[in-house]
């Protein structure tokens, strides 16, 4: 029986062609979708020596917050009553002469020293029994404290802080996961740093913020290819923040991360194609 061959019909070669050049546009990202901190067109300038003003907000604690709380007054025996007997003064130098036989571990861990905010929003604290705490600021408990104490100890002054800012990030992030950091405040490019940087797929421009309020939670969307978020509440990363960084639409090409990775990916698929016309022409 004769064989006919199939000819590769003109309109395949140049569907092939077309595929092929759309594939190559759309692997490559542009730089304005990976650089941070751009002048955007649309939105007021702010150029590099400008001095820009930053929206702090004092946290206001919430239920799981770990406080760290100390009490001073002329008199140390005055105010020893209200720690916890593990934590006073002396009990705390006690485990630490100990240290030396490995037996302090958990002396400077807060969840063990510190004060934990309850689900109704409450701390306890020996002697004063349950103070309100949640819906304050730090400086606004610490007042507080001082006023419930001042009968007995004229001289008191409290020292109220978080002790730390815990956070989480994930999606593409080089090393997503739960962090605490030990400082006064933390902005979100400090996060996004100690995350180990954005994946190239990142999509920059819609970073996701879900953030504890009071009455609930909110998600927030920022820009971070842009400046205008640096003016913004948003800056700055709170206690409890979830961060997610979803990926670019180009992902789910699979094209590759890198140019190498994108070049090996379209090499493949001229291979494959070109087998498969072979095959066509032969048979």
């Amino acid at each position: 029986m004769k064989k006919h061959k199939v000819h590769c019909p003109k309109f395949l070669k140049n569907v092939l062609l077309l595929g092929f050049m759309t594939l190559v546009i759309s692997s490559c990202i542009p730089n304005e979708k990976v650089m941070y901190m751009q002048n955007k067109s649309g939105l007021e300038k702010l150029e590099n020596e400008a001095l820009i003003p930053l929206k702090r907000v004092d946290y206001r604690l919430q239920p799981n917050d770990i406080l760290l709380i100390n009490f001073y007054s002329r008199e140390l025996e005055e105010v020893e009553k209200y720690y916890p007997i593990f934590a006073r003064p002396d009990n705390l130098m006690r485990i630490g002469q100990q240290g030396n036989n490995g037996n302090n571990n958990g002396i400077n861990d807060p969840y063990l020293t510190g004060y934990n905010v309850d689900k109704n929003g409450e701390i306890e604290i020996n002697t004063l029994g349950r103070v309100q705490a949640s819906g304050l600021t730090t400086t606004e408990l610490k007042h507080q404290i001082e006023e419930l104490i001042r009968p007995d100890v004229k001289d008191i002054l409290v020292s109220v802080k978080l002790s730390g800012i815990p956070f989480t990030i994930y999606g593409e992030v080089n090393a997503p996961g739960p962090q605490l950091v030990r400082q006064y405040d933390l902005n979100l490019l400090e996060a996004i740093a100690r995350s180990g940087d954005l994946t190239i797929n990142a999509n920059r421009g819609n970073v996701l913020i879900m953030r504890q309020y009071p009455d609930g939670a909110k998600i927030h969307k920022v820009d971070v290819t842009g400046r205008d978020f640096i003016e913004s509440e948003l800056f700055f990363v709170q206690p409890d923040d979830l961060i997610y960084v979803p990926p670019l639409k180009i992902r789910e090409l699979g094209t590759g991360e890198t140019a190498l990775e994108t070049f090996a990916t379209l090499v493949s698929v001229i291979s494959g194609t070109v087998l498969i016309i072979s095959v066509l022409t032969n048979n």
